[in-house]
């Protein structure tokens, strides 16, 4: 196939949007952005800040003197809670780095703990044949037991270095007194991770500032499911002598069996021993609270419809709640998603910090009052980001490609060429790519190919607060992923809400889900918003990671946006791309030019094509780096030509972006 493209990013397509009413400089936008936050810390409300990426919200957070500002704070401490390690550890530098701010870290397992980083996996056996490493990372991340519990367990039974010279980092890094006798702060800012904030001494009366939006749905891999669903049954046969197990509670939910219900109340209440935890391998902490947030599951909302061939979709949810612990069921009484959000109720007020936030999630996941403001309007914001940041998006073709599991049709191949002519348009300027985590590895191969050597990859879901391509020029946002619409179903039902996919039948009399992927219901634009913040949130999110130096002269980068769900706010120039098969007259003429035909006239009465045909052919493949040209060279003074590109029979996808 060929892919070829009309036009796309010449310089003089490019309106430069300058003195306008609506132009507002950094320091104006940082500005706002400090009153914002400081109004919203002295009001102590519940709100999630909505500015654009590099504004500078996490550089506020980490670089101001909090201890200086009781009237502002509260006398509260300022928690400052980061998605991932890498964004907590340049938070960190940003406080070490600035005069007067003083700033404490708390550090996960790996961090401070080299038993549980693995240092010592050759050395130790940890319960049940498992490496040390393995044995906490099944304990904490599978069977979600606190790190300092399970610490404190395998210092029982195995003799672990961390501890022979007093007490693992994992545990003293508690020991630094946070407030002072008279209970104020004796740091600036406290700098964490997400589930830190579990830990209840430390959020009440502090001022929580969650930077990027948090998720506190448990893991649900395969093996995180079995483990909830084997541990439940492993406490019911535990005190039922056998008689009771996970089936039972499903039959209590589904068949509305009053006795049956109250026995497994009565079975799963109550005190669970640390023995029985860690006596099997096969339990899980949650797992007498997941057990009753099943039984206190009602129905939030059913809908089903069904095709003239007999297909039918059923859409029907079911939430309950247990003691903070959230679960969502199918029709089936099937768990299908635990939510454990910390307890924010306690803390002096939440601040959210997000470049395109969806307030539903935001609330989910923090606290129900949650209020979204916004720095500067959507008009503003655009200006400021083509101006200042000199941010530049262009959108290519019209096709969503969802890449969530993998390629889909001709995607990989039509990928590969695109990359082939970015390469060639820009040279060594592209060298980075952010796209679904699925496809990483086979982007990574092709971008090789390519010529680029050391490519620089991210994936959605993993860019957030991340500055590595902060000095990159040109990048390429191939594809993009979606939650799937039982995801979104869901988390509907999570928050009480009620919709359902969009159907319909064809002419065929087949059920099939509706183009572009609306939805039904009384909360259809909750819905929406559901698909947008995983489809349209990460592509914003991933543009975001270019041009990060709004306040310096040279920043600049051409971001190539390859799906049609980017936000519209975002998107300079659109570009219609057309694909066509590669014909076997090209095929003729590549053959032609590798057996020695170095003109048009040579070509042409090897393969028998028309003239014009073979100079545009040629003409296409030059732009392409495919051939070279030497003009006047030939007999007569003919322009000769020669194929320098790949072998024809690993040449699946030829992209041309200035037909």
């Amino acid at each position: 196939m060929i892919m070829t493209t009309d036009s796309i990013s010449n310089s003089d397509g490019y309106d430069e949007l300058t003195h306008t009413s609506l132009e507002v400089t950094t320091d104006e936008s940082r500005d706002r952005l400090e009153d914002t936050l400081f109004s919203a810390l002295k009001a102590t409300v519940n709100i999630v800040i909505d500015a654009p990426t590099s504004l500078g919200k996490s550089h506020l957070i980490a670089t101001t003197p909090w201890t200086k500002y009781p009237e502002i704070t509260g006398g509260g401490l300022v928690i400052h809670i980061h998605q991932t390690t890498k964004a907590r550890d340049e938070a960190i530098k940003l406080s070490q780095n600035t005069e007067g701010v003083n700033c404490h870290v708390l550090k996960g397992r790996e961090d401070c703990c080299p038993v549980a980083a693995g240092e010592y996996d050759d050395d130790i056996t940890a319960p049940h044949g498992l490496t040390p490493s393995e044995w906490f990372e099944w304990t904490c991340d599978v069977r979600k037991v606190g790190f300092a519990t399970a610490h404190y367990q395998l210092e029982k039974t195995c003799d672990i270095p961390c501890s022979k010279r007093g007490v693992c980092s994992s545990i003293s890094q508690w020991w630094q007194k946070l407030r002072d006798e008279d209970g104020n702060p004796t740091v600036d800012v406290v700098h964490t991770t997400a589930n830190f904030a579990h830990v209840e001494e430390l959020i009440e009366g502090a001022n929580v500032i969650v930077d990027e939006r948090p998720d506190y749905k448990l893991t649900f891999k395969s093996r995180e499911r079995e483990q909830i669903r084997d541990s439940i049954s492993n406490l019911l046969r535990h005190r039922s002598n056998g008689e009771r197990a996970m089936f039972d509670i499903k039959t209590a939910v589904l068949r509305n069996e009053p006795e049956l219900e109250q026995e497994l109340r009565e079975l799963l209440d109550g005190e669970v021993s640390r023995d029985w935890y860690f006596g099997y391998k096969e339990t899980h902490r949650l797992a007498p609270e997941i057990g009753l947030a099943m039984l206190n599951a009602e129905e939030v909302f059913s809908h089903s419809r069904e095709g003239e061939n007999g297909e039918r979709e059923f859409a029907r949810r079911w939430m309950g709640e247990h003691d903070g612990v959230q679960v969502v069921l199918n029709g089936n009484a099937k768990l299908r998603h635990v939510h454990h959000r910390p307890d924010f109720s306690k803390a002096r007020c939440v601040i959210g910090l997000d470049a395109f936030p969806s307030v539903y999630r935001w609330r989910l996941n923090t606290v129900e009052d949650l209020q979204r403001v916004e720095v500067i309007s959507s008009d503003e914001r655009r200006v400021w980001r083509r101006n200042e940041r000199g941010l530049r998006v262009v959108q290519l073709g019209e096709a969503t490609r969802t890449y969530t599991r993998g390629w889909k049709g001709a995607g990989e191949e039509r990928a590969e060429g695109l990359i082939r002519a970015l390469k060639e348009k820009h040279g060594d300027d592209f060298r980075s790519c952010i796209t679904a985590n699925e496809i990483r590895d086979d982007i990574r191969r092709q971008m090789k190919a390519a010529g680029i050597e050391n490519p620089m990859m991210m994936h959605y879901g993993g860019q957030n607060s991340r500055n590595d391509f902060a000095r990159e020029i040109v990048g390429l946002l191939a594809g993009c992923i979606d939650p799937g619409d039982k995801s979104i179903l869901d988390m509907l039902a999570l928050g009480g809400k009620k919709a359902w996919p969009e159907w319909m039948v064809t002419e065929d009399g087949e059920l099939k889900r509706k183009p572009n992927r609306p939805f039904l219901g009384p909360d259809d634009d909750i819905a929406t918003e559901l698909l947008e913040s995983v489809r349209a949130s990460n592509l914003a999110q991933a543009a975001g990671r270019y041009a990060r130096k709004p306040d310096s002269d040279d920043s600049s980068a051409l971001v190539y946006v390859w799906s049609d769900v980017c936000p519209a706010s975002l998107v300079d120039e659109k570009i219609e791309v057309a694909y066509r098969s590669f014909t076997d007259a090209r095929e003729r003429m590549i053959e032609a030019l590798r057996d020695g035909c170095r003109t048009v006239r040579a070509v042409v009465e090897a393969t028998g094509s028309d003239k014009s045909y073979v100079n545009e052919c040629f003409d296409s493949f030059y732009q392409q780096g495919f051939v070279s040209k030497s003009e006047g060279t030939g007999k007569y003074g003919a322009t000769e030509w020669k194929w320098i590109g790949p072998d024809i029979e690993t040449l699946e996808v030829i992209v041309d972006l200035d037909a």
